[in-house]
């Protein structure tokens, strides 16, 4: 009997390893626009590790690293203000311990009525990848997430 408790102990252990091994993947997307100086900004903010395997190379190889993030976010991004593309406007990235800030600056954006972006950064790689997008536009909040299968929200102010 007691060799049963001791195999089934050592079973759930392994069992719960696998479990917290398979990863969580997300992303937050904050979406803020100044009014008063007519810019929008998007920050994404995702682990780095999972960024550094879609990107195909590792954060410490600066220049590397930047190009090729540079090229897979223009692949998955695109803005529409008020039904006109801005496409993508890469800004830069920050490297925080364990998580990855991209920063998208959209500037000389006039009066937000509508906006639709499409963003499927990760879901190329993990299919169950959700991307957290918040909005903060003309007083209005909203959050939505999206999905591999869900790609683009459009709202309305």
């Amino acid at each position: 009997m007691k060799y049963i408790k001791y195999l089934f102990s050592l079973l759930l252990v392994f069992s719960c390893m696998n479990i917290f091994a398979q990863g969580f993947h997300t992303a937050n997307i904050k979406v803020d626009y100044e009014q008063e100086t007519g810019t929008l900004n998007i920050t994404a903010r995702t682990f780095t590790d999972q960024l550094e395997k879609v990107v195909g190379t590792d954060v410490s190889n600066k220049s590397t690293f930047e190009n090729k993030l540079k090229s897979y976010v223009n692949n998955n991004l695109d803005l529409k203000v008020n039904g006109k593309s801005l496409g993508t406007s890469y800004y830069g990235y920050q490297v925080n311990d364990k998580s990855t800030r991209i920063f998208f600056k959209f500037e000389n954006v006039s009066d937000i009525n509508s906006i639709e972006l499409k963003i499927s950064l990760l879901t190329d790689v993990f299919s169950d990848q959700q991307n957290i997008v918040t909005f903060d536009v003309k007083n209005k909040k909203n959050t939505t997430f999206l999905t591999k299968q869900n790609t683009v929200v459009s709202l309305t102010f």
